[in-house]
């Protein structure tokens, strides 16, 4: 990060600082019609990849009107977009910013798209499976059914090719209660009714912050310092008992005092936010920095197996640097294949290349991406998110929902009182006409 972007974010410290104190503690979605975005010629492309990444079509890259902020000062705020249940919107996205960017996309071939429910309808989350190819005796991947029972897995990203059918079985204690052949490629979710025991209570979570701390980032870092304990405190509600293990990964880039710092896991909270006051947001110079060793320093942590939440927050302003943008999809794709999630969130300053490299990450460990908006009044200015619908609330309450959301196993919206702005036609997640 740029020495002149550190002097704005010093100049609202104090604001910010007062800001932080305050916090309190089968669906085949649509895209909007949207307006053409500009882009900046780069000079510098990457060559597109082998079996993981393709190359991309021209189709025209798309993003909404932006709606001014109501400016309300005093919170962080923030918004979010689950690629996941907008597919085909993100589909259109990917391939229109593939282009216009030059940089590589993941590959999405053969997709998987499920939801398990139990008989009266309601959601099965946390419910063991295993995925097949035609022919094949072994599985070439096994996960537990996320949020609301959802299954998006992403063969091609995993190594597994592009199978036109899978066989998806489903365990419960481990018996197997489901088997069923599933046609790849739709985005639309096939049903499954599921006989389940009973809802889903996780046995651990593995929670991991993975921080830029070059020099523009020291009012997230500040604020993530302030407000950790009570964001943990506040999802432990959704799953009383829970096991938590918190990790650590900070980086800068190529010549500053560490490029990649890894901490580790740690059962302690005050040692995490030890770790967390030990650091400070130095260093940078340009733009991109050291995201892709960053994200494979967070897929190579020992992860716990079994039937648990395992959670990337990905905080960031910047991407990762050209040449090193496939290894960044592929720390994706590693972790996705660990049922590892990342849920990128695009810091101040954030552009067009971090949220594009951010969203894949999300969206094929079956995360989501969350960005800042200018709604507090307190920071940099926070760039617009390619999507076409969005809820603002605040940073805090957003990243406690998520939390507890993955960790209950059903979605929590913002109630009527914690949205601070909306933006196109939002209901659940889903983006519509």
């Amino acid at each position: 990060m740029t020495v002149w972007q550190n002097r704005f974010w010093l100049a609202g410290l104090a604001a910010f600082a007062l800001s932080a104190c305050e916090s309190g503690g089968s669906l085949e979605p649509m895209g909007m019609e949207e307006a053409p975005m500009r882009v900046e010629a780069r000079s510098k492309s990457v060559p597109m990849a082998d079996a993981m990444m393709m190359e991309a079509p021209a189709p025209e890259l798309i993003v909404p009107t932006r709606m001014n902020p109501t400016g309300k000062r005093g919170v962080v705020t923030a918004g979010d977009i689950d690629d996941t249940l907008n597919l085909a919107a993100f589909l259109r996205y990917q391939a229109g910013a593939a282009k216009a960017l030059k940089l590589p996309r993941v590959n999405l071939d053969g997709m998987v798209s499920a939801r398990l429910v139990s008989a009266t309808g309601a959601p099965a989350a946390g419910m063991a499976y295993t995925l097949t190819k035609k022919g094949a005796e072994d599985p070439f991947h096994a996960g537990y059914s996320g949020v609301d029972g959802v299954i998006t897995v992403f063969p091609a990203a995993l190594g597994a090719g592009r199978p036109s059918s899978v066989m998806l079985k489903v365990f419960d204690g481990g018996v197997q209660v489901v088997g069923d052949e599933l046609r790849t490629g739709s985005t639309g979710m096939s049903r499954l009714i599921v006989p389940t025991s009973g809802g889903w209570t996780p046995d651990f979570l593995d929670l991991t912050f993975v921080f830029d701390t070059t020099g523009s980032m020291g009012d997230e870092l500040a604020w993530l310092t302030k407000e950790f304990q009570g964001i943990v405190r506040d999802a432990k509600r959704a799953a009383p008992g829970v096991d938590i293990r918190y990790g650590l990964i900070a980086y800068r880039d190529e010549g500053d005092a560490y490029k990649v710092k890894t901490f580790g896991f740690t059962k302690s909270q005050a040692e995490m936010q030890r770790w967390l006051r030990g650091l400070d947001a130095n260093g940078g110079g340009d733009y991109p920095e050291a995201a892709a060793e960053a994200l494979e320093a967070a897929a190579a942590l020992p992860w716990r197996r079994g039937r648990g939440e395992r959670i990337v927050f990905h905080i960031a302003d910047a991407p990762a640097h050209d040449a090193k943008a496939k290894r960044f999809l592929a720390a994706a794709s590693k972790a996705a294949g660990q049922n590892v999630q990342i849920f990128g969130l695009g810091a101040s300053g954030v552009a067009k290349e971090s949220e594009f490299l951010m969203r894949q990450a999300a969206l094929v460990s079956g995360g989501r991406y969350l960005f800042l908006t200018d709604d507090s009044g307190v920071g940099n200015a926070h760039a617009e998110p390619t999507i076409a619908c969005y809820r603002v609330s605040k940073l805090k309450d957003l990243l406690v929902r998520v939390l507890s959301s993955e960790l209950s196993g059903a979605r929590q919206e913002a109630s009527g009182g914690q949205v601070i702005r909306e933006v196109g036609n939002y209901s659940r997640g889903v983006c519509s006409q």
